[in-house]
């Protein structure tokens, strides 16, 4: 299932690999992500970063792998956020704003599977 129109939605693009995304503060995963004091899911941030990967290379694509998972700062909802993505002979580098990175490898994936 896409978090792309749902969890977040895409400012800006550059068309090289850069978004600008928002959240949405009323999305229900915010509620349980922590109540009283939501950040956005590290899991949800893969997932985005995945989801902005099929947008960039024009195919959709699985992570089949991750290397250098790192979280150092939480997201909150109400935050724009910078995500900066290098698609290279399937490999995938990932920075979002100062707050996560990671290197993944990615395959082409059948379109029937999104």
């Amino acid at each position: 299932m896409s978090l792309l129109n749902s969890l977040y939605y895409i400012a800006e693009s550059d068309g090289q690999g850069i978004f600008t995304i928002r959240f949405n503060a009323a999305h229900p995963v915010f509620a349980g992500h922590f109540p009283g004091k939501p950040i956005v899911p590290g899991a949800c941030l893969v997932q985005i970063a995945e989801e902005l990967a099929c947008r960039m290379t024009g195919q959709p694509v699985r992570l089949t792998s991750i290397r250098n998972l790192k979280f150092r700062q939480p997201i909150m909802p109400d935050q724009v956020v910078s995500v900066s993505l290098q698609c290279e002979m399937s490999n995938l580098k990932c920075q979002i704003a100062e707050s996560a990175s990671f290197s993944a490898t990615y395959m082409c994936a059948d379109s029937d599977l999104q």
